[in-house]
């Protein structure tokens, strides 16, 4: 019976001594620690209940933030951390507002002005744990100062500064020209562009062409954008353009026209040969006669002339091949009118026959006068 109490008492003292055992420090999730000065301790009695607490810049998303030592076991820790979200900043008017980072904690927003206008404030701002840390920066619109007054002209409207994009003219008065833009603008740099124009007074000289004359156009005085048209003369032809046009510089443009003498080219002729006139260089009116080579004959003019628009006129000569000739020979009978015996040759196919001939002969051939082209003594 001692025995057996005894036995009791010590089974009940190892439960109460299991029972009784200390946790070792937890361990939280991410982002997170223990709170308060439990963070300090590193053994914990049993029974004892903690708590955790996200870090700076994160927050709770759910779940239980406390856990239980229980026999030197902790229960689950069910809270989870996330990052704080900043959310949009604003707008900046005439500027923008790059997020290219994010908008959680300890990303960081860039704000750049659109072109004309200039950033003041910070220009990086960092999402922190209660918000953006920092306020937003300014665009403010660029300023240029008034051009230098001209010589020669005036600009209006006429102020002590202007806006970026504001508009300014210029104008000169008779009997000036403007020498560049009329108009000019505040540029986002700060400066008027393009460059400020200049008056002017334009005047060309009097237009020479060689080989050339007045055709239509300005007769002078010669200002700007006078224009003149030229004609080459006879004989000569233009290589460039015909009309000039006096520029702001007081010089024609383009170049002054160019008149160069007509020039033909070489004529060859198949089967033919140049037999009198030029041999070269073949100018306007200039003069060539050809041949045909032997077996071919002529079938246009022998002559070509060299005409304005560089073409031989009229057409090249042609020379066509000979048709093959056929020639009968025989002995002709005594003649009736007592000139004796004599041989006469037919070729066909040259030409027509307008010599004297025996008429008895050809009667007695049998020749017509189509056949008979030319009649020849052997």
């Amino acid at each position: 019976m001692a025995a057996s109490f005894l036995l009791l008492l010590t089974s009940v003292g190892l439960f109460l001594s299991a029972q009784a055992q200390d946790c070792s420090k937890p361990v939280g999730g991410d982002n997170m620690d223990l709170k308060g000065d439990d963070i300090l301790l590193q053994t914990f009695p049993d029974g004892i209940k903690v708590t955790f607490a996200c870090n700076v810049g994160y927050q709770s998303v759910g779940g239980s933030a406390s856990i239980t030592c229980t026999a030197a076991a902790w229960s689950p820790l069910r809270m989870t951390c996330e990052r704080k979200s900043c959310g949009a900043i604003g707008d900046v008017p005439n500027g923008q507002v790059d997020y290219s980072e994010g908008i959680q904690f300890g990303d960081k927003l860039t704000v750049t002005c659109d072109p004309g206008y200039d950033l003041v404030g910070n220009s990086i701002i960092q999402c922190g744990h209660e918000g953006w840390m920092g306020r937003l920066p300014v665009c403010e619109v660029k300023h240029c100062d008034p051009p230098v007054d001209p010589t020669i002209g005036s600009f209006y409207p006429v102020k002590e500064t202007y806006e970026y994009r504001e508009v300014i003219q210029f104008s000169c008065p008779e009997p000036f020209t403007l020498n560049g833009s009329k108009s000019l603008s505040c540029s986002e740099t700060g400066v008027f562009q393009p460059a400020a124009p200049k008056c002017v007074q334009v005047e060309c000289k009097e237009p020479v062409v060689k080989f050339g004359h007045w055709d239509s156009g300005s007769r002078g005085p010669y200002t700007y954008k006078t224009t003149v048209m030229f004609k080459c003369n006879e004989g000569y032809r233009m290589t460039n353009s015909a009309t000039i046009i006096c520029g702001i510089n007081s010089q024609w443009e383009p170049e002054l026209p160019k008149c160069e003498p007509v020039e033909c080219e070489e004529p060859v002729v198949k089967f033919g040969h140049w037999d009198s006139g030029s041999q070269g260089p073949y100018t306007y009116k200039t003069t060539v006669t050809f041949k045909c080579n032997e077996g071919y004959k002529m079938t246009n003019s022998a002559t070509i002339i060299c005409g304005s628009n560089s073409q031989w006129g009229p057409e090249l000569p042609k020379c066509e091949a000979v048709p093959a000739v056929q020639t009968t020979t025989t002995k002709s009978p005594e003649s009736t009118t007592g000139r004796g015996h004599f041989n006469i040759c037919l070729v066909r196919g040259i030409k027509d026959y307008s010599g004297m001939f025996d008429l008895f002969t050809v009667q007695s051939l049998d020749w017509s006068l189509n056949e008979l082209l030319t009649l020849i003594f052997c």
